[in-house]
């Protein structure tokens, strides 16, 4: 992982299926046209977000990054 990436992971072997650098612009790049984020509905690991962001779980829907500002 990126030291200012985050790790989404599958819910249930917690492996990682994908991956963000995070928001640009206070916007995240992978949004999709509705405005959802890439990591909504999963669980994150951000690599310096701390023990609190650790297998963090964005809401499904969720269209703000959960990274903005939070651990950067």
């Amino acid at each position: 992982m990126a030291d200012d990436g985050v790790d989404i992971l599958d819910d249930t072997t917690l492996e990682v299926v994908d991956h963000c650098d995070g928001p640009v612009g206070g916007r995240c790049p992978r949004a999709g046209a509705d405005g959802v984020v890439a990591c909504a509905g999963r669980r994150i690991d951000p690599a310096n977000g701390g023990p609190g962001y650790r297998l963090l779980q964005v809401p499904a829907g969720s269209g703000q990054c959960p990274s903005r500002g939070t651990w950067r």
